[in-house]
């Protein structure tokens, strides 16, 4: 099956190599889960479907769920996946993120997820383009901020930006949020 994802050892790979190495461990899915929830978000845009687990929690703490996969193959698990939980908010989308983030409807996102290339210059440009689609307490979440040099980088560059009221790493992955009630704040939380 082909890998999209940066730092791939080989472009083709099985089904469980790929849910062995790319799925969120259970309680970062279910810390995702939750944040969606405590937000109470409405709308939600994920890039990097991968196999759709965190897709199918997040689509159970949102109204509707938009998620983008460059890999088709993958994207036809996920949406097996989906049935098989009953997940029926989500909207999968298949192509590149650069080619398919421009004709997005014009929607406020709650939660943006991103979750897909894992180059820090790509982490950049996404934020960068999907931070006006922000609702007013919407938060970004990137994710694998510290799977490479080059993505640390790109992340201490984000959380230096003055937009952000709240930025917070949970080394896994980092939150960004401009929410205009929120004193500026960083903080670092392990778990």
């Amino acid at each position: 099956m082909l890998d999209l994802g940066a730092g791939s050892q080989s472009k083709a790979r099985t089904v469980a190599e790929i849910a062995q190495s790319a799925l969120k461990r259970p309680r970062h899915a279910r810390a995702l889960a939750g944040l969606a929830s405590y937000l109470e978000t409405a709308v939600v845009l994920e890039l990097g479907t991968c196999l759709g687990i965190t897709t199918a929690y997040l689509g159970k703490h949102a109204t509707s769920v938009t998620t983008i996969e460059g890999n088709p193959a993958l994207a036809g698990h996920a949406e097996d996946i989906w049935r098989r939980l009953n997940v029926q908010n989500v909207t999968s989308i298949v192509g590149d993120f650069d080619d398919v983030l421009p004709s997005l409807p014009p929607l406020q996102y709650d939660l943006i997820f991103i979750d897909g290339n894992h180059r820090g210059a790509a982490l950049m440009r996404y934020v960068n383009e999907l931070a006006p689609c922000l609702s007013e307490k919407g938060v970004i979440v990137c994710d694998d901020i510290h799977w490479s040099r080059d993505m640390e980088a790109a992340w201490d560059e984000l959380i230096q930006e003055n937009r952000w009221s709240l930025r917070v790493d949970f080394y896994e992955w980092g939150l960004l949020t401009a929410n205009p009630s929120l004193a500026r704040e960083f903080h670092r939380i392990r778990f």
